[in-house]
């Protein structure tokens, strides 16, 4: 699934890990907020003969060991991505520069964020790399298939 995606689409998945690892972050800092040591409030103390409490800091450990894992591969996932957008800037600089040309301004983040989201256009990108409009197309999909 991941081989159809560009490098614009693995970057927004990326944004969506971090905010996600954001998420589970914030919550294991509330968790632990929670286990630190308060002032004694001595009107709420009251003898029992249980001898039975509730450990804070142990509920702590264990509920944080679940977030914990989902922290981890979290990270690992952000990793992956970061590593397959590594590997496809390599192949594409050293295949040929001008096709490397014609993807990076197809990708441009920039450009799409100043323009609504869409991508460059292909006439755009045909005169800046000094392609053919139909040949930067067809490098486009032979890019994507890759």
């Amino acid at each position: 699934m991941v081989e159809h995606l560009s490098i614009r689409q693995i970057k927004k998945e990326l944004r969506d890990l971090y905010d996600e690892l954001d998420l589970y972050l914030k919550k294991k800092k509330i968790n632990y907020y929670k286990t630190q040591p308060q002032g004694t409030d001595y009107n709420k103390i009251m003898v029992s003969s249980s001898h039975s409490s509730f450990d804070r800091f142990a509920h702590y450990v264990i509920k944080d060991e679940e977030l914990d894992i989902k922290i981890v591969s979290l990270l690992e996932s952000i990793n992956a991505y970061e590593e397959i957008i590594i590997k496809r800037i390599k192949s594409i600089a050293l295949a040929n520069e001008g096709y490397a040309k014609v993807i990076t301004l197809r990708e441009d983040e920039k450009y799409a964020r100043e323009h609504k989201g869409k991508p460059r256009p292909w006439n755009l990108i045909g005169e800046a790399a000094g392609y053919d409009e139909k040949q930067c197309r067809r490098i486009w999909q032979d890019y994507l298939n890759s």
